[in-house]
């Protein structure tokens, strides 16, 4: 038997994970010293009086984000564009820092903070992307950035205007 198979043999899945929607929402657009991000936030918690976003939370994840985007903005195909995602799962709160650079690329940075200080935002070093929530994000921001930016005349205002619907995904 070849190692491949030997390996695939011993194989053991995981313990079956149930998806459970989550509350989305995009809670504006933040602009800072010439870049512009759509905010959205995403809940573990489904009850509407849980606050989807809360503000010790917005602040630092606003903060880190123009951050990442002071250490980038040397790069010369950055079109200013860009959006974020606060999400307060289950083992963290995660912060993804999405932004556009020419040739249709989007590049990322992700951090995370502990649920018991929430506000204390650090790079993550392990090869994450995103979950499957915070995906339906990206991929609304991919549709967005095709029908507002990739066309004659790139309209910037639509990009920021065109915002996932607020909900469960």
């Amino acid at each position: 038997m070849s190692t491949q198979s030997a390996a695939a043999s011993s194989w053991t899945p995981p313990a079956p994970e149930i998806y459970v929607p989550r509350r989305m929402a995009c809670v504006g657009v933040w602009e800072e010293a010439g870049a512009a991000l759509k905010a959205y936030a995403i809940h573990r918690d489904r009850d509407a009086a849980v606050p989807i976003l809360p503000a010790e939370i917005a602040a630092a994840a606003r903060s880190k984000a123009f951050g990442v985007l002071q250490e980038i903005e040397r790069d010369a195909g950055f079109h200013g564009l860009g959006y974020c995602i606060a999400h307060v799962g289950e083992e963290a709160v995660w912060l993804l820092v999405d932004w556009w650079r020419a040739g249709g690329i989007v590049c990322q940075k992700l951090l995370s903070a502990p649920l018991s200080s929430p506000a204390d935002f650090k790079t993550v070093q392990a090869p994450f992307l995103a979950c499957v929530w915070e995906l339906a994000v990206i991929g609304h921001e991919r549709d967005a950035w095709v029908r507002n930016m990739m066309r004659a005349a790139p309209d910037a205002q639509g990009y920021l205007a065109d915002r996932l619907a607020p909900g469960e995904y």
